[in-house]
């Protein structure tokens, strides 16, 4: 990857949610369980497009980079 580059991933999708008080208002009972602050989780989150929970290193077609562009997804099909 360049510099200039950035990761298609779904950890920077503007579509990813993983921030552990919205993954605590998603799932509610889960603070009973311990928190989503817990390293269990490591970077898991939600995608909003596809409403299910993965991992942070997962990617798809429909990544739309948080500055709101697209990104190109050729090197990984």
């Amino acid at each position: 990857m360049n510099a200039g580059d950035h990761d298609p991933r779904c950890r920077s999708c503007a579509h990813f949610f993983n921030e552990p008080q919205y993954l605590e208002r998603s799932f509610p009972g889960w603070r009973s369980l311990g928190s989503a602050y817990g390293a269990a989780r490591a970077e898991d989150g939600i995608c909003e497009r596809h409403g299910t929970y993965l991992s942070a290193r997962q990617w798809c077609r429909h990544y739309v980079a948080r500055s709101g562009t697209v990104a190109a997804m050729a090197d990984l099909e």
